[in-house]
């Protein structure tokens, strides 16, 4: 007989008797209820149920609105209960037994009275460090960052360790770009366009934590070639009715201001929840592009483009949540949640484009206004259910996900050009787009953890996910006074995707020793179908992704780690939309149907020296890797982007990361990395090999001044990097921030400023072919924001034990807005 049919018939006998033991206990139950002398039930109060033989906690609950608990599904013997709240003196029950005979027992009722010490005397303070360095990840707690507050999503991502974000959006994690965006453990499934405006839309006043997985395991979607940013938004555990509510406003170069109110209560049974948001972002940004053309036989640059443009980009985010948590029992939950943002971008461009000749001779001197007006809608829908078998350890979770992601571009682009004079001539041209999208996604999703002993445990599960996409591109050009259709622009994409997929981990500690090993399988089909040119591209490919992780403790100093990963990144579905999107008459986007996905294996060993100083050495290396390039079509003084497949991109480096508090008031976190990017491709008949040794560096200080006094600082510095074809230059950000507990520590009123020396710029040069670039964006990122918000309700007991939903894995190519 085989070790498989062995293993295999000791969890089938695992489960049968935890199903008959379930039965056995299904009847047993332990009821009572707590009051104060006067008679008056205490409600929310915390009850634990403890055998008499030796003290051992069986189970936890809390009493409801009337003073009343219960304790379900009991295995027989002997027990006692005691309850304990804030402000009132622990008090224990009379021990009592539970047998076939009698499997039922009511306990008289508890009387609780209060402590001799005033509550307002009682001061717990417990606070997660900035930044935590764990086995399998590294976690930056934003709650109680001062410096998040008034960013988005999107700018708070650039102050965690190894992450760099570009002015598109697009994330990179330690050198690597393809890092997948999780919120709450979902995959988006945005675009990258689209993710990064709801990222831009979502305020950090709602977020609780990220996670940082450069190697996430075969329970985690294949997808991130770079690993895995999982941006968990805050969820209120507290019992009782209790909120908050926060207010603040901003200066850039332009104004900004958010507020947003959350709100909780939650009992014995039932846990209800909503929250608000709303946030204006105004923004103006400085972009200039300097371009070099060639005459046709000419090796040097025969005239230069000079491009300068300033925005103007007002942002109107809504955000919103409820959600309703039902424990059925103690084993049993039910959850129900609705999420959404809806919210408008504009985006409005002044740009001056004056092309001379290399003796600056003027050629043409071009006005162009380029407005974009966008709206979009994501509203989600999740429904979960979670059963706690008898055994500890062994969980059953599914989930049932919808989402519908609705976004509307409007489009206007208007060039005049000078004269001489600097006079405008009759020489004009108009262009207008109309660009609909929506993309709607279906997924079901199932996990079961069953528990091998006690130092093993084996994870399976399914998940299958269904994606549609329909994206239409209508351009019209201005002919004297009518609108005529350019059909050499317009397009109509819809594409459709496919995916099953299963995995088995196992988990095993042999001592000092633990070993994790798991296996992915997913199927992927795809259609992607063009109406304009009535063209269509199928694919279907399996692909297998394996993973280990080994880790051996030598000492209470010395853990070492090792991991392997192979994973995917599929192509974002705008991107394999071929419309264009233009700039202005010399600069446009365009996606590529035929991208192909990028495989990517990736190693990690890591050292942690007594817990403060981890050191991790990776290499990996993808295959077929999906690039922004660049082109130029010198006839028509013209430059266009658009992914493409390049041959690999070979990614290895060290990194330390160390945590300390050199003294009792002051916490530091800092992260170090040095990495080297060696890209290669043959795209457009050219031999590209672009490489370059980087490193970053990133500090985050808390200091605690007293008297409900702290402060934060924080720096940034990024080398010189590239990425295909592009160097970008090196570039620091530093902020600052101060807070100050007030009302009792109920309002906090916080002060801070990002980027203070406006040191996050983009300048960039291309030189590949006949591509000839300088680029230098200067954000609008030195910010000053001042802030309010204030606690209520009951702050001081937690739910015992609370519902973690099982499809935290759902939604992030479809990228809005």
């Amino acid at each position: 007989m085989s070790f498989t049919t062995i293993d295999l018939k000791k969890i089938l006998w695992s489960v049968s008797l935890c199903f008959l033991s379930g039965s056995i206990y299904a009847q047993t139950e332990v009821s009572g209820s707590l009051a104060e002398s006067s008679g008056k039930p205490v409600e929310f109060a915390t009850v634990a149920l403890y055998k008499s033989a030796d003290s051992t906690l069986v189970k936890g609950t809390v009493s409801d609105s009337l003073g009343r608990f219960v304790f379900q599904r009991v295995a027989l013997g002997q027990y006692y209960v005691e309850a304990s709240f804030v402000g009132y003196r622990s008090q224990r029950s009379q021990r009592f037994t539970l047998s076939t005979q009698q499997p039922k027992q009511q306990l008289p009722t508890l009387t609780l009275v209060p402590t001799e010490q005033s509550l307002q005397t009682l001061t717990v303070t417990a606070k997660k460090p900035l930044v935590e360095q764990r086995i399998d990840r590294t976690v930056m707690n934003i709650e109680n960052s001062i410096l998040s507050e008034g960013n988005t999503a999107l700018e708070v991502l650039e102050k965690a360790p190894g992450v760099t974000v570009d002015d598109d959006g697009n994330i990179t994690l330690k050198g690597k770009q393809g890092a997948t965006i999780m919120i709450n453990g979902k995959l988006t499934y945005l675009s990258q366009k689209e993710l990064a405006t709801l990222l831009r839309g979502t305020s950090s006043s709602s977020l609780a934590k990220v996670e940082i997985i450069t190697n996430p395991s075969a329970k985690y979607d294949a997808a991130g070639n770079s690993g895995i940013i999982n941006i968990q938004l805050k969820k209120n555990e507290l019992v009782g009715f209790n909120g908050n509510v926060y207010v603040n406003a901003a200066r850039s170069r332009k104004n900004r201001y958010g507020a947003g109110v959350n709100l909780n209560y939650r009992s014995a049974r039932l846990n209800v929840f909503g929250s608000y948001d709303h946030a204006y972002r105004g923004e103006k940004e400085l972009l200039s592009y300097t371009r070099r053309f060639r005459d046709p036989g000419e090796t040097s640059p025969g005239r230069i483009s000079y491009q300068h443009t300033v925005t103007d980009e007002p942002l109107y985010t809504n955000n919103f949540k409820a959600g309703i948590d039902y424990f059925l029992n103690q084993n049993n939950t039910l959850g129900l949640v609705m999420k959404g943002n809806v919210g408008t971008y504009h985006n409005h461009g002044n740009t001056s484009n004056l092309l001379q000749t290399i003796t600056n001779q003027t050629l043409s001197d071009a006005r162009s206004t380029n407005t974009d007006d966008s709206r979009w809608s994501n509203i989600s829908y999740n429904l979960n259910y979670t059963h706690r078998f008898g055994k500890e350890g062994q969980e059953f979770s599914s989930d049932l996900d919808y989402s519908s992601n609705a976004f509307q571009s409007n489009q206007l682009l208007d060039t005049r050009y000078l004269n001489e004079a600097g006079e405008f001539t009759s020489r004009r041209s108009t262009r207008r787009g109309d660009i609909p999208s929506s993309t709607y996604v279906y997924v079901g999703k199932a996990d079961y953890t069953h528990p091998l002993g006690q130092k093993a445990k084996l994870e399976t599960g399914w998940k299958s996910s269904y994606v549609t996409v329909d994206n239409e591109v209508k351009y019209d050009t201005l002919a004297g006074t009518r609108w005529v259709k350019d059909l050499s622009a317009s397009n109509h994409f819809k594409y459709q995707e496919t995916i099953h997929a299963g995995y088995l981990n196992f988990n095993r500690e042999f001592g000092k020793f633990s070993l994790q090993a798991g296996l992915r399988g997913e199927y992927t089909h795809t259609v992607g179908q063009q109406i304009t040119s009535d063209s269509t591209v199928i694919r279907k490919y399996f692909q297998l992704f394996p993973s280990v992780f080994l880790s051996q403790t030598f000492s209470e100093k010395h853990r070492l780690q090792f991991s392997y990963s192979r994973r995917i990144e599929r192509p974002d579905y705008e991107d394999l939309n071929p419309f264009r999107f233009f700039r202005d008459p010399f600069l446009y986007y365009e996606g590529n149907p035929f991208l192909k996905p990028q495989l990517t294996h990736s190693l990690e060993i890591g050292h942690t020296f007594k817990n403060f100083l981890t050191t991790t050495i990776n290499y990996s290396y993808t295959s077929d890797v999906i690039n922004w390039m660049m082109g130029q079509i010198d006839s028509t003084n013209t430059t266009f982007q658009g992914p493409q497949n390049l041959k690999s991109l070979i990614n290895y480096g060290i990194s330390f990361s160390a945590s300390q508090n050199p003294t009792s008031w002051w916490t530091t976190n800092n992260f170090f990395n040095v990495f080297r990017n060696e890209y290669k491709g043959d795209q457009k008949g050219g031999d590209l090999n672009n490489s370059i040794t980087s490193f970053t560096f990133n500090s985050q200080n808390s200091f605690q001044l007293g008297n409900g006094t702290s402060m934060e600082i924080s720096g940034v510095y990024n080398s010189k990097s590239v990425y295909g074809v592009f160097r970008t230059r090196a570039y620091y950000v530093i902020s600052a921030g101060v807070q100050k507990q007030i009302l009792n520590k109920q309002g906090t009123v916080k002060l801070m400023a990002n980027d203070l020396f406006q040191g996050r710029r983009r300048v960039q040069t291309a030189r590949y072919e006949n591509l000839d670039l300088n680029t230098n964006i200067r954000f609008d990122s030195r910010v000053i924001t001042l802030s309010f918000s204030y606690r209520f309700g009951n702050q001081n007991l937690k739910m015992g034990s609370s519902r973690k939903s099982g499809s935290d894995d759902v939604q992030n190519r479809v990228k809005g807005q």
